[in-house]
């Protein structure tokens, strides 16, 4: 039923989702998808929680150098999942990104991907990557805010898969940047660098 759920959000999106278009494509009936799952909210749940495991563990299972680079490996792999799949993670998002969506899609969408957040940062704090006064919580929330600026212009045709992981990583690197031990500065002013003339060219700014 839940890979019912993830075709039909491809299809339809989470508006038109409907128990009874769940059951029909499940091939089960109706008060099946009601007992096990008691409403739509609960199936998109399932879906999102899902996906956030695949996703904790492709990141889990990246060789990275150091916690540091698991945040911007982190974004590589993000890319690669919505260069794979546009339509699951275009209806997924949409309505996400689109302004208030109510409690369901804060719990289901925005908390646990902030704390997966805070959680890499945390480590790259823990390894000396960035300085002892580096607040997880803060920095996770300016960098979720750099994450849902590039995926909103994504998600609306402006950018490529491409650019969207680009712009994410010249983000983090600036935002890190102020934040970082003698360690890991020199290898973000790099990144900044680097990505600034990825950015560029993209943007055509230059010849």
């Amino acid at each position: 039923m839940v890979d019912a759920a993830c075709d039909l959000l491809r299809e339809v999106g989470i508006e038109a989702l409907s128990m009874k278009m769940l059951a029909t494509r499940a091939s089960v009936s109706l008060s099946t998808v009601y007992n096990l799952f008691g409403s739509k909210q609960a199936v998109l749940a399932k879906v999102f929680d899902l996906d956030l495991l695949k996703y904790e563990q492709l990141v889990a299972d990246a060789h990275s150098q150091d916690a540091l680079e698991r945040l911007f490996d982190a974004v590589d792999i993000a890319a690669e999942l919505y260069r794979a799949d546009p339509d699951f993670y275009r209806a997924t998002l949409r309505r996400w990104l689109a302004g208030p969506s109510g409690p369901f899609l804060n719990l289901a969408l925005r908390e646990p991907r902030g704390r997966f957040w805070r959680g890499m940062i945390a480590n790259a704090a823990a390894e000396g990557l960035l300085k002892p006064d580096a607040h997880p919580v803060v920095l996770a929330t300016l960098a979720v805010q750099i994450f849902n600026g590039a995926l909103a212009d994504w998600n609306d045709g402006e950018i490529t898969v491409d650019q969207l992981r680009d712009e994410i990583k010249f983000g983090f690197a600036v935002a890190f940047y102020p934040f970082s031990t003698e360690a890991a500065g020199e290898r973000l002013r790099d990144k900044i660098a680097n990505l600034h003339r990825t950015l560029a060219l993209e943007r055509g700014a230059l010849g």
